[in-house]
């Protein structure tokens, strides 16, 4: 069966998003409500969510920052209240590649842990996504230059429509955030806020045209800060 969109949500955790989490910062809480109202758009519409979750085994080095996150059994490693839906499958960490025929018929949502924050590394998840019949990925969550990064840059290879729910995605101080925004603009992937994706489907426009100028802006902005670090 084919889809028109997809909602992929990367690591929406309670160390990311809520206040007392080990990465917790205070622009989390905007992006937290901005994640919950694209599962209440989603739920709506019956649209199929991919999630990842990373869970980390106790002294072992987290792979978003250096402040531990997401060890396993922690409250910490938990989802997000608002990011599950009724019908899920969680597919746990097995090696396996055994797939339900047709999976998003028989659950709304398949849930996907991992060790590391590359989706692609979950073989159950690669063989997914290079099965699947989608038109377009709507991309939220932790890390954007972490598993968000890996996933679209990893989706648009694989020759899929991305867009990027920029005001739904925590970059968690990383250094690396901005030239990763940049590497994935270049990649074709297209930012706009959750409102604007809301909107679209509400009133049958193409995402493209909806576009937000104030993003085109900060898209120019960093072309250009780059572009002085590289020549200065």
């Amino acid at each position: 069966m084919r889809y028109e969109r997809i909602l992929l949500d990367v690591d929406v955790q309670r160390d990311f998003f809520v206040a007392g989490g080990s990465c917790y910062q205070p622009e989390a809480t905007e992006a937290a409500k901005n994640i919950r109202r694209l599962f209440a758009w989603a739920r709506k519409r019956q649209t199929p969510v991919l999630s990842t979750v990373v869970r980390v085994k106790d002294g072992r080095k987290s792979p978003l920052s250096d402040t531990p996150h997401c060890i396993e059994g922690s409250d910490g490693e938990k989802r997000i209240s608002g990011t599950l839906m009724r019908r899920y499958v969680d597919m746990g960490m097995r090696g396996s590649t055994d797939l339900p025929d047709d999976i998003f018929q028989v659950y709304q949502q398949v849930i996907i842990e991992q060790r590391s924050t590359d989706i692609f590394q979950h073989v159950r998840a690669e063989r997914l996504l290079s099965e699947l019949q989608v038109d377009t990925f709507v991309v939220c969550g932790a890390g954007s230059a972490g598993g968000v990064a890996e996933a679209v840059i990893g989706l648009r290879q694989r020759n899929f429509k991305v867009i990027l729910a920029a005001d739904a995605i925590l970059d968690l101080g990383d250094p690396r955030a901005e030239m990763a925004w940049l590497r994935m603009l270049a990649k074709g992937a297209v930012p706009l806020s959750t409102a604007e994706i809301i909107m679209a489907e509400q009133q049958k426009r193409p995402v493209q045209s909806v576009l937000n100028d104030t993003l085109r802006q900060e898209i120019g902005r960093l072309s250009r800060r780059t572009n002085r670090a590289l020549t200065g």
